[in-house]
């Protein structure tokens, strides 16, 4: 016997309580979030990134909320949340993972 076990067992076996966290944490895993839940999620204010940022919070704040921002921007502010900003692209059955560009403007937003 290999020791490994079907995922459904396991599952079968467990409390109720238990599968209800083990959902809620799955269903965490692939929620979309957006930038300023994440922000939020990580413990800093609109201030505390724009300073970060080295921009004021009004145009930080302008930036969280833009619909149009610049893939640079987006990858400095995620870099000040303390994170690493991945792209992927997904054409039909294959996952691209998109390599980022090492020269980016130095404006944010």
């Amino acid at each position: 016997m290999s020791g490994h076990r079907n995922f459904k067992e396991l599952v079968a076996k467990m409390s109720p309580e238990r599968r209800a966290r083990v959902k809620a944490e799955a269903d965490d895993l692939h929620r979309e979030y957006v930038l300023s839940q994440i922000r939020q999620h990580v413990g800093f204010t609109q201030a505390d990134v724009a300073e970060r940022l080295g921009v004021s919070q009004p145009t930080y704040a302008e930036c969280e909320r833009g619909s149009n921002m610049r893939i640079g921007t987006l990858q400095k502010i995620v870099s000040a949340l303390g994170g690493e900003l991945s792209l992927h692209v997904l054409i039909a059955d294959h996952d691209y993972n998109l390599q980022m560009p090492q020269s980016l403007s130095s404006n944010v937003c």
